[in-house]
């Protein structure tokens, strides 16, 4: 492994902040409403945004992952992932009286967003390991 490889993406850091800002300012319209409820937008960019740069990091850190069966390497990421859900969930009890349910907080129900990130995770996995190399336009070993 290179030092690149090695170095932390600061950029890219900044990319999902700025994203995680769009996604968040567009959700909250209910406090805009006697100002402008315009200000809350960019919640389409940032999903994009966040798109793009969790792809970009995921090929660029599969490779030191890519003799794990997909069980294991699917844990893993599920074990970075849900613990965020179990943390939003929970605030979003605390403050807008929302109910805790099973499918909130196993399932993510109501974060479209959660469940698109474990679908493509999975696909990910599954094209990386499927296709010979020659046939990836992406590139690779």
């Amino acid at each position: 492994m290179n030092d690149l490889s090695k170095k932390r993406l600061y950029s890219l850091d900044m990319m999902k902040f700025v994203a995680a800002i769009f996604i968040t300012n567009s959700h909250f319209q209910p406090l805009y409403e006697g100002v402008n409820t315009a200000f809350a937008t960019f919640g389409v960019q940032g999903n994009a945004l966040f798109f793009f740069v969790a792809g970009y990091l995921l090929m660029m850190g599969f490779g030191k992952h890519k003799e794990l069966s997909f069980i294991d390497w699917f844990k893993g990421k599920i074990r970075r992932l849900w613990p965020a859900v179990f943390i939003w969930v929970v605030a979003a009890n605390l403050i807008w009286d929302a109910p805790l349910t099973f499918n909130k907080m196993i399932l993510g129900s109501d974060y479209w967003f959660l469940q698109t990130i474990v679908v493509y995770y999975a696909l990910f996995y599954l094209l990386i390991k499927v296709l010979p190399a020659k046939c990836r336009f992406w590139g690779g070993q």
